[in-house]
Order: C-alpha cells, then structure tokens, then sequence
C-alpha cells in the first residue's frame, strides 16, 4: 500500500511540472530570449505567433557611407536589441533607388523578414517624364519615419569663385556648375532644388546622377563636381572638421546641427522647403498584424538611448510619424516638386 502510494505521488509531481512547462513554453519567444514584458511589442499579434524568429534584413536603395545608410545601420542595432534577432541592412542601388523598391514590391517578400527603405524619391516615380514607374504609395505599406533631414547647399572651405550664397548665384549665372545626385528631374530632391536655383536666379547647374549621397559627396570633395545639394546630416561632420561650408538650409528655421547657417529666405528672400523624409516600408502582400507589430517595435526601438546619440551625432533629426500620416507627409513633397517642375 505504501509503495502504491509513493508511485502515486511520483506520478502526481510528474503531472505538475509537465503542466508548469507546457504553461512557461507558451510565453517562450522564438529567439530563445526571455520572455517580453505584456508592455512590449513581442507580447501581443505577431510576436506572440513566433515573429521574428530569424534574420530581419533592412533593404537600402543607396550606396554604403551616406546618411540613409548610416541611420539605417543605426535602427538595425536598435532594433536587434529590441527583438532578440539578427537585423542587417542590405545596400542594393541603382535608378535613384528604384532597383531595390521594384525588387521588394514584386518579389516574394511576404514573410515580413525583408524591410524597404522608402524616401520622398519613391512618392515621385509615377510623375518621372521620362521613366514613369509603375508603383505609387498605394501599392506598399508604409511602416514609419525615421528622420526629416533639411536639405541645404555647401561649398568646398578651399573654394575661391564664390564664397557665400549671393557670390555663388551670381557666378553661377555666368557660368556653367555641376552637381551630383540621386538622380536626374523631378525624381530626386537634389535635382529639384538645383532646378528651382536655375528659375529663380537664372543660374546654370547641371545634375550628374549618382549611385547614393556618398558618391555624390566623394565627387563633390574630389573637385569632379562644383557645390553639393545634399542633407543636413552628408554635410554636417565636414562642416565641423573645416572641410566644407554649408550656404544656407532650406527650411524656415535655422538647423539645430548648423545653427551658424542662414535659412534660405534669410539668405535670399525667397521661400524653399526641402527635405528628405526616410523611413520603413513593407510591400502590400505582409500581414496586417506584422505591419503594426513592426510599426511598434520600430517606434520602440527608436526610444534606444544610443540609437538617438548616434543618430544626433550624424545630424540627424529624428521623426517617427508613422501610418497614414507618414503616407501624407511622404505625398507632401509632391507638391513641392511640381510647383518647381510643372
């Protein structure tokens, strides 16, 4: 009777801890990690499915070296720390970043482990006279921003035909200027802006297209190109180590990155709004519950306290609108283009 009754207490404890693991194993992530706090993203839709449970790769549509590679490598790290797995940034260019977008939009990237960078470049592809593409806004899910970068004009510090912005447009006038960029029209902000200089000052600037802002900046530091259309984030480090002078911002208020810099209206009187916008898009074929858990995790992720020093020491500002606003703040920049294009 007495071994009967050890057997069954055997068979009791047994009973309870199987019951204990199975209750623990339902809580487990995928990665191996601990268990998410219910505040988390991880805790709730797609993370509670077994998302992620692999490599997440952030697919960038320009060169290595510039700003929207290296906010994007920055993000990665965040987001890694975030979700307990792997993320990468995969550099894949060419057509002013219309190689990687048609890439991720027609192939078979439903799984949700493969995330596009979208730009305000993207918004414009259908107005391209030349080349119009074949996707707009309603054919991917925008996830959310990462950064607004002002745009601006720099100089090289050793240049010696103009030295601020009053010199350089009446020089440019007169004579004929290059600049590099993403690409050629009414596509690219760069572009846009070099455009808009040549209707209102009757200057002459010619675009030469480029891979990514780091090879624009590489050509531009080489002497190859005259002065850099870029962001305030491509120039901001060689502002500071004396390599460059930065003209003027295009913005309504001076960057908190170069507070020295006059606007464009300080500087000229007249009115210019650019920006680039860059942040997080999946095509329409991933789930709705893996679009919010990702939109979560990315707005998360973005409170890391070294991901925003990195970030700040890039000169970048941060922005993590996201949803339908982000839609509306990428279709913005439209507006802008047309008004100089027609």
């Amino acid at each position: 009777m007495k071994k009967l009754r050890k057997v069954f207490t055997l068979v009791l404890v047994c009973f309870v801890l199987v019951i204990a693991a199975a209750c623990n194993g339902s809580n487990e992530v995928s990665s191996g990690s601990a268990a998410p706090a219910a505040s988390t993203p991880a805790a709730s839709g797609a993370g509670s499915k077994g998302f992620p449970n692999g490599t997440i790769t952030l697919l960038c549509p320009f060169s290595a070296g510039g700003g929207t590679d290296l906010g994007a490598r920055h993000l990665a790290t965040a987001l890694s720390k975030q979700l307990g797995v792997n993320v990468v940034v995969e550099n894949l260019t060419g057509s002013g970043g219309w190689i990687a977008w048609t890439n991720l939009i027609t192939g078979d990237y439903d799984d949700g482990y493969t995330i596009g960078l979208i730009n305000h470049n993207y918004a414009m592809g259908v107005l391209d006279p030349e080349n119009p593409r074949e996707y707009d806004l309603d054919d991917v899910q925008v996830i959310v921003n990462q950064v607004i970068d002002d745009g601006l004009v720099a100089i090289r510090s050793s240049e010696t035909r103009f030295t601020d912005l009053e010199s350089l447009i009446e020089y440019g006038k007169n004579n004929d200027l290059l600049i590099a960029s993403n690409a050629v029209g009414i596509t690219d902000g760069d572009s846009t802006t070099a455009e808009w200089f040549n209707q209102n000052f009757g200057m002459r600037i010619t675009t030469v297209p480029v891979s990514g802002s780091s090879d624009a900046r590489s050509m531009f530091m080489s002497g190859d190109v005259d002065i850099f259309f870029a962001s305030v984030s491509d120039v901001a480090n060689y502002v500071a180590n004396g390599e460059m002078k930065a003209l003027c911002v295009f913005n309504e208020e001076r960057s908190e990155y170069l507070p020295d810099v006059p606007t464009i209206s300080e500087a000229t009187g007249k009115s210019l709004r650019s920006f680039a916008c860059r942040g997080y898009f999946y095509p329409n074929s991933v789930s709705p519950e893996i679009v919010s858990f990702m939109t979560e995790a990315m707005k998360t992720a973005m409170q890391d306290e070294t991901y925003i020093s990195d970030m700040a020491s890039l000169g970048l500002k941060l922005d993590d609108t996201s949803g339908e606003a982000y839609k509306e703040l990428l279709q913005s920049q439209v507006d802008v283009r047309i008004s100089v294009w027609g």
